[in-house]
């Protein structure tokens, strides 16, 4: 049987080992300077970063486009036609198309447009889009919160109710849940 060590000479091995530790390389663990840079990131993150910042400049421009077609969306469309016909008898042909002139439009709205036995002016219109106009206000005035907060003066309800509170409570459902029963089924 080995012969025990005397605190001491542990001791002293202990300072020994400390010395020595700043001394020798270590073997294995982590080493200063070694792995990805503070900051670095791999292959596959820069390539999917570029993607999303190449994404964002072609969104960005077209961003009065893609704003208008919403906005017409959010407010709905209005579309001026003009069905026309031309021909007689068995040649008689009649052709719609969009008017998108804006001096007829502006002659159509203040009644200056007559229309006459070839043609026909209508107006169409889109209704607006809930969607859309979700869509829009939430990126103008932020998502609203849809959290319901059933606290009171700070506390939560269940933390303000005593016994009798909770009693009373369960004394209702039984008696609701009971009076659910007692009803004849048909």
């Amino acid at each position: 049987m080995a012969e025990p060590e005397k605190v001491g000479d542990t001791l002293e091995k202990l300072e020994t080992l400390k010395n020595n530790q700043d001394k020798e390389p270590k073997h294995g663990g982590a080493r200063e300077g070694a792995g990805r840079k503070k900051g670095g990131q791999n292959k596959e993150v820069k390539e999917r970063e570029e993607m999303l910042r190449q994404f964002r400049e072609r969104v960005g421009r077209h961003t009065d486009r893609l704003f208008n077609a919403q906005a017409n969306l959010a407010t709905g469309e209005q579309y001026l036609f003009c069905k026309k016909t031309t021909g007689d008898g068995k040649n008689r042909t009649t052709e719609t198309f969009t008017i998108t002139d804006e001096e007829t439009i502006k002659q159509f709205l203040d009644d200056g447009l007559e229309d006459s036995d070839d043609e026909y002016y209508y107006l169409s219109t889109k209704p607006a889009n809930n969607m859309a106009i979700d869509s829009l206000l939430n990126r103008a005035f932020g998502t609203p919160n849809k959290n319901i907060d059933l606290k009171s003066n700070g506390e939560t309800i269940l933390s303000r109710m005593d016994d009798k509170d909770v009693q009373r409570i369960a004394t209702a459902m039984g008696e609701a849940l009971a009076d659910d029963t007692d009803e004849p089924t048909n």
